[in-house]
């Protein structure tokens, strides 16, 4: 994934609302830490939000999200 790369594209169907404010946060802070000249392991944070989007899909499944 290039330093370029947007977030991961889902479905409007598949991301509750509450993950979509979340990953509207995520998104500028990837922005944020790109442009601090500090090192960022972008390919681990991907990863995070992978996860995070999983945890999401769980939860809406049970009704809980």
């Amino acid at each position: 994934m290039s330093l370029d790369d947007p977030l991961p594209t889902v479905g409007a169907a598949e991301v509750p609302p509450s993950a979509i404010e979340f990953f509207t946060y995520c998104e500028g802070e990837r922005e944020r830490r790109r442009n601090t000249g500090e090192p960022f392991d972008e390919a681990l944070f991907d990863a995070a939000l992978e996860l995070a989007l999983r945890k999401f899909q769980a939860l809406e499944d049970r009704g809980l999200a």
